[in-house]
């Protein structure tokens, strides 16, 4: 698992739009995925921007979490 996201402004014919990115598994590999968010001076914009960005670092804690469980059973197992 690839923890990173992000957001990025591109300008198309003088129009500014947002598009938020993130790494997906696909395949077996890390892939950076962009997701279109909308006009740059939107006010709808920066409110699904900001959701798409909490939604993203609550799994990536998710998954965290869930992998450090995972390895303190190994660990536990170690002892005997």
């Amino acid at each position: 698992m690839q923890v990173g996201c992000g957001f990025r402004v591109k300008s198309v014919k003088d129009q500014d739009y947002v598009y938020f990115w993130r790494y997906e598994d696909r395949g077996g590999r890390s892939r950076q995925v962009y997701v279109y968010m909308g006009r740059r001076r939107s006010a709808g914009t920066a409110r699904r921007l900001a959701g798409a960005l909490e939604a993203h670092y609550a799994s990536a804690a998710d998954e965290l979490r869930r992998q450090l469980g995972e390895h303190r059973t190994a660990i536990a197992a170690l002892r005997g």
